[in-house]
């Protein structure tokens, strides 16, 4: 066997490795809370679901939400229909947690497909350099581990409907687009046939898209007017008028349309009586920043493995090294004016601090983008002994991030053990023990809090009838 094949079958087995184990820990992961509600529509979830655009938000009648219909029909339909689904290979309660670990693994290999892609050049999985990029990008997707500043993937399956399953949709909206405009790739049209539903989907699903997308197109378009080519400044509406065509068809369409799910969002009841004043939100975000670079070690050291390579880069000179930090300018000025936005998203008390894992998403793959490319530029550029030095530092990082990932299994015992309970016990009111929570984040004492939940449970045909629960109290 030749070295090439031993590297490809290495770099194989540590990513098939790490993705099964990463589905042994979503497979392992509790449901946790407001999956009933979603599932089994409460009558906040139902004013959204019978409001797609939010016309009646916006003539006064509020509701929780309303610019995340799609959100909100995703995870109803797929909880609804998955589980049921699969219980024609599985047991109920399997079949729900096998659910929730298809759709996160799914959203994980799509995301790591989607940057190993760009960054590579290339589509074929078994190339060299594909697999080279998915290894660097891999460790990085963390489950547990540093999950609390890094985490895509919600380790609660209701807002990975909310998060992750929207920004990697978002992701794939612009993969043609980046690739267009940032490795001069030829636009295939073919690709509208997806683009143009996802035009109105993205601005109408979950928090982050409206202002990520407004954002990028911004940047693309100033970008592309401030460009200077054979020395030539040519006027603003000369350039305007010649940018590509999915510049009008695609990123103006949703621009307006994120444009309007902002607006929307004004109409939004939930968290009402928690409101801080803007400026205090502002105050608060120091302390937002602090907390994601110095809590733990992933954001820290993912930030020290970037300098370094930049640093390389810097020293390169090269023309491709030249525009690699140009685009790490613009990046970082979208992460800068992205998080300065985030005060205007409003207070919620789960997020103490404006900045948490979630609402910094864009920035955590921002930085993995950053990281991934530069380290493949480099290792491609250079060889001899440098190259060996900077291969095993590579390896030391993404080491630490693996070994840090290795958590998770067995968390949702207690949960899965409640459900087979349900499932045998005769009881039609059963007692569990403190803090086994059950689709939630804390104990219900009153077993009446437990009927939506209940009618889920039965819904799954993990119980025959609706068994009510409580916890036993402090």
């Amino acid at each position: 066997m030749k070295k090439d094949q031993i590297i490809k079958l290495l770099l194989i087995i540590f990513l098939s490795g790490d993705l099964f184990f990463s589905f042994l820990q979503y497979y392992n992961t509790p449901l946790y809370g407001d999956v009933d509600s979603h599932v089994l529509p409460d009558e906040h979830i139902q004013k959204v679901i019978d409001d797609p655009f939010g016309f009646k938000a916006i003539s006064g009648e509020k509701h929780t939400n309303p610019n995340r219909y799609f959100s909100h029909l995703m995870v109803m339909k797929y909880m609804q229909k998955t589980p049921i689904l699969l219980q024609k290979f599985v047991e109920p309660v399997t079949s729900v947690y096998l659910s929730v670990a298809i759709l996160k693994i799914l959203v994980q290999i799509l995301f790591i497909y989607l940057v190993a892609r760009f960054v590579s050049g290339t589509a074929k999985i078994q190339n060299k350099n594909f697999l080279i990029t998915a290894i660097l990008v891999t460790p990085l997707f963390q489950v547990y581990g540093y999950w609390s500043r890094m985490g895509i993937v919600d380790q609660s399956v209701n807002y990975t409907f909310f998060y992750a399953v929207p920004i990697v949709l978002m992701m794939l909206f612009l993969f043609p687009i980046f690739n267009s405009y940032f490795r001069k790739s030829k636009f295939n049209r073919t690709n509208y046939l997806y683009l143009l539903p996802l035009t109105v989907i993205l601005p109408l699903s979950g928090p982050l898209i409206p202002a990520v997308l407004l954002l990028v197109s911004f940047f693309i378009l100033v970008s592309a007017v401030t460009e200077k080519k054979n020395g030539r400044l040519k006027l603003l509406y000369q350039k305007f008028f010649r940018l590509p065509d999915w510049f009008y068809v695609v990123l103006i369409p949703v621009s307006i349309f994120s444009l309007y799910s902002l607006v929307l969002g004004f109409y939004n009841t939930n968290y009402e009586g928690e409101s801080l004043s803007l400026i205090k939100r502002f105050l608060l975000l120091p302390r937002g920043i602090l907390s994601y670079v110095s809590h733990s070690l992933g954001v820290p050291l993912l930030l020290t493995a970037i300098f370094i390579n930049t640093y390389f880069l810097r020293k390169d000179q090269t023309e491709e090294s030249v525009k690699l930090l140009n685009l790490f300018q613009w990046i970082g000025l979208f992460c800068l004016v992205y998080t300065l936005l985030l005060p205007f998203g409003g207070y919620r008390p789960y997020r103490a601090l404006i900045i948490r894992y979630d609402t910094i998403i864009p920035v955590t793959i921002a930085l993995i983008y950053i990281f991934t490319v530069s380290a493949f530029y480099i290792i491609n550029r250079t060889d001899g002994k440098f190259k060996n030095k900077f291969l095993i530092y590579i390896a030391f990082v993404l080491l630490v991030f693996t070994f840090a990932d290795f958590k998770g299994l067995g968390k949702n015992k207690c949960e899965k053990a409640a459900f087979y309970k349900m499932a045998t016990s005769s009881e039609k009111i059963i007692q569990l023990p403190k803090d086994c929570f059950i689709m939630n984040w804390e104990n219900i004492t009153d077993f009446k809090r437990s009927e939506n939940r209940a009618e889920l449970i039965y819904r799954w045909n993990i119980t025959r009838e609706k068994k009510l629960f409580y916890n036993l109290p402090d």
